[in-house]
């Protein structure tokens, strides 16, 4: 089965064959690589995983970082914490452990180092998960979280 020149078209597939080829290279070279320097999730460069409870939120844009974080809150928190962050979700309420109350005072004045590890690592109280660790967020985002809750008592102060 040899290419006759008669029988190569712009439509063949002796000619879509190594166009497929050559674009499913290109698409998994760019997948695979290791430079997420052009990754449009992130505006901010990494942020650095070793976190104390002491650690500071290392995100500087504080702006940006908390409207990423009201998105991310809205998708990840809500349905426990409530959309205000007072604990009192349906869901929240069905649950064995109540969730905290991210507007209360023990809560506020918690180091955002603690909050962030909380986020990542979850909780646990009497040996039960009270709350369960961050599942498909990146550091980067469990800080945007903590920005964005950093807000919650403040809104909670002017209404």
């Amino acid at each position: 089965m040899f290419v006759k020149p008669s029988n190569v078209g712009p439509g063949s597939f002796a000619i879509r064959l190594p166009i497929l080829g050559v674009a499913s290279l290109i698409i998994i070279t760019t997948a695979c690589s290791n430079d997420k320097s052009n990754n449009p999730q992130s505006a901010t460069p990494a942020v650095n995983a070793n976190v104390a409870e002491t650690t500071k939120n290392p995100l500087t844009n504080l702006t940006v970082a908390v409207a990423a974080g009201k998105l991310l809150y809205a998708a990840n928190c809500a349905s426990c914490h409530g959309a205000d962050g007072g604990g009192d979700s349906d869901f929240g309420a069905s649950l064995p452990a109540k969730p905290s109350i991210l507007t209360a005072s023990d809560v506020v004045s918690a180091p955002d180092g603690k909050f962030f590890l909380v986020i990542k690592n979850g909780k646990m109280k009497d040996g039960k998960v009270t709350m369960p660790p961050a599942r498909g967020v990146t550091d980067e985002q469990i800080w945007q979280i903590v920005s964005y809750v950093r807000t919650l008592a403040e809104n909670k102060k002017e209404d």
